[in-house]
């Protein structure tokens, strides 16, 4: 639990009593309806930026659907291509372990030629990853693990990835993207725009949302291309959006810290998108 503490509370109560403030808070702002979700991308911040948008995305899953869950994140410590996983035994939180599917995990490492390594020193301290585990503890309680982190890819091993995981993509898996989106501001390298940045921010993320509810992998990739966007998921995000079939996508929440604290010099967005059955 590297990061308890800073991106969420480490004392069970506290974590618990978060939480459930912000579902809350999250059932105030809209009514939401638990439906057949198969996927979903969830921001991966700390709880008091993103959390109220990820639970948004959570309370649109039927809980009961979800045995198993494939959790990506990008790596944000370590530079490698592929995908890393590892045969742990699963991940402690405040609230109790998630127990991983360590004989999945197993096949994908042993396969040959395979895109996904054995790098269980990539784990270490990757709050991309870390962060998502108490609330899908809270929300689904006992499910299995499949723990990925994915490196900086070429196209072509980006695309390999999807092809590895595709027979992971069952009615009773939830397939997570951990991502939050453009990263704005001299801190992150990142001003495509000096003037009107709220709005200009705003469409810069709604038009990479739009190819992500196109179900359009390859304009998703070209978009970051050619813009540079500086979504740190993007790469979980396409792998899903090649591995995927048979769904329809609808983004439930979007927010920018700008917006929230009406400082655009330093910005964060996060999105909550869920994929269901067609």
């Amino acid at each position: 639990m590297s990061v308890a503490g800073q991106f969420y509370p480490a004392k069970i109560d506290e974590l618990r009593s978060k939480i459930e403030e912000m579902i809350n808070f999250a059932r105030r702002d809209n009514a939401i309806t638990p439906e057949a979700v198969r996927a979903v991308i969830l921001p991966h911040a700390g709880y008091d930026y993103s959390a109220r948008t990820a639970i948004k995305g959570l309370l649109a899953i039927k809980p009961e659907r979800v045995k198993r869950i494939v959790l990506m994140a990008p790596s944000h410590r370590h530079g490698f291509q592929g995908a890393a996983t590892a045969a742990f035994d699963g991940f402690e939180t405040p609230d109790g372990a998630v127990n991983c599917d360590i004989a999945t995990i197993e096949q994908l490492i042993n396969t040959s030629d395979s895109s996904v390594h054995d790098l269980p020193q990539v784990f270490q301290g990757e709050h991309a990853l870390e962060v998502q585990l108490p609330l899908l503890r809270h929300f689904f309680g006992d499910f299995q693990l499949i723990p990925l982190i994915i490196g900086q890819n070429i196209p072509k091993i980006t695309r390999a990835i999807a092809r590895e995981l595709k027979h992971l993509w069952t009615p009773e898996t939830l397939w997570v993207a951990s991502s939050d989106f453009t990263h704005f501001g001299r801190s992150f390298g990142y001003q495509p725009f000096n003037s009107n940045i709220g709005e200009n921010l705003r469409q810069l993320d709604l038009d990479a949302i739009e190819r992500i509810l196109a179900l359009d992998a390859d304009g998703f990739e070209k978009y970051i291309q050619r813009t540079g966007a500086t979504i740190c998921g993007h790469a979980p995000i396409e792998i899903m959006l090649r591995a995927m079939d048979s769904v329809t996508a609808e983004l439930i929440d979007y927010t920018n810290t700008g917006e929230m604290f009406n400082d655009f010099s330093h910005s964060v967005s996060y999105a909550s998108i869920i994929f269901k059955d067609a």
